[in-house]
């Protein structure tokens, strides 16, 4: 029987402790490597870092499994995918919440340099993704969000369904 994609439900989130340190110690190894600090200050990368993998979090705590290899950037599947949702490797991406936008709209809006990564991996590493899940979230409050998902589409035609943005969504 075939896989099938679904949505996660959305959830409001509180990092607990675990989660925490798992922050401080991916920002810490991130700033350590010259590759992956990519000249940010630590301040910076602890911010990206935890900017990356609160919606991972809320993921796991609705069955996923984080990739639980250790980065390694000559191993693809160390850093294409990030959770294991329902069977299928999921890169993870950030995306606007359509109602803090003047309009409401149908499409999903990502920014040219995650678009431009998202086609360059698929040509890279065609196998080592099968599905990109994006969702937003807001702060309510210290460690606490309000997460919210907009999109799971294959990875495999991610390329294909890409288009330029009206400058005004951007």
């Amino acid at each position: 029987m075939p896989k099938k994609l679904s949505l996660p439900e959305p959830l409001i989130l509180e990092l607990n402790q675990d989660e925490l340190a798992h922050i401080e110690t991916m920002a810490k190894e991130m700033y350590a490597c010259d590759v992956r600090r990519r000249g940010r200050d630590y301040e910076v990368v602890y911010a990206n870092t935890r900017a990356g993998v609160i919606l991972e979090f809320a993921l796991a705590r609705q069955g996923a499994v984080m990739n639980p290899a250790t980065f390694d950037y000559k191993v693809p599947s160390s850093h294409n995918w990030d959770v294991d949702w329902n069977g299928f490797r999921a890169e993870v991406k950030n995306s606007a919440d359509p109602t803090n936008r003047k309009f409401v709209t149908k499409w999903l809006t990502i920014s040219e340099y995650m678009g431009q990564k998202l086609a360059r991996n698929r040509k890279l590493y065609p196998n080592c993704v099968d599905i990109i899940i994006f969702g937003c979230y807001n702060k309510l409050s210290e460690n606490t969000y309000d997460v919210r998902w907009r999109c799971v589409a294959p990875f495999d035609t991610i390329r294909e369904n890409l288009r330029k943005c009206n400058p005004e969504y951007d």
